[in-house]
């Protein structure tokens, strides 16, 4: 399938051409990021959020303008690059961690390994839109009111699914995370 194809079928909101996308372009976003940072795990997030931007982006997507090849090299470029700078920077507290009230071992290899395996299991177990509005808040850091009005419902709807889903990783990882 062409990337016009897959673009075209993205804009439609079909996830498998996403996945397909994702499939075609990995390694390349990889090699991107792979060239400036060291850790799997921030390289790991720099193709997640590659992905989840062309995702976002998709209806600006223009194929007769651009590449989808070279749409995807430059915002894996600049996802790389922002991930240097939070990481370069020193970032205090993770609003994740401050919100649960709990400290989290990230600092050790090992311990933010088995924090984080915990903290993707239960976002990935999470449904649909609750899994979407979690990551809005915690992952990219929006405002309660922007999510409420990218997703349609209220704002108060959104506070009760951050809440409970909150709930639901402070149990899993008081039962199996590494907390200081």
């Amino acid at each position: 399938m062409s990337d016009t194809e897959l673009v075209s079928r993205m804009k439609l909101g079909d996830q498998s051409a996403l996945e397909a996308v994702m499939k075609k372009y990995r390694k390349l976003v990889e090699y991107i990021a792979g060239k400036m940072l060291a850790s799997e795990s921030d390289r790991e997030e720099t193709v997640m959020d590659t992905f989840y931007k062309v995702w976002a982006a998709r209806d600006r997507i223009d194929t007769d303008k651009m590449s989808l090849k070279s749409y995807i090299s430059m915002t894996a470029s600049s996802c790389t690059v922002d991930k240097l700078r939070h990481v370069t920077a020193g970032v205090g507290v993770d609003p994740l961690e401050d919100d649960l009230r709990l400290e989290l071992d990230l600092e050790d290899e090992a311990a933010r390994s088995v924090n984080l395996d915990i903290i993707k299991r239960c976002v990935q177990a999470m449904p649909s839109p609750e899994k979407e509005i979690f990551i809005d808040r915690y992952y990219f850091e929006l405002p309660v009111k922007e999510i409420a009005q990218r997703r349609g419902v209220k704002e108060k709807k959104v506070w009760n699914i951050l809440l409970r889903r909150k709930q639901q990783l402070v149990k899993e990882l008081t039962k199996g995370g590494i907390i200081l």
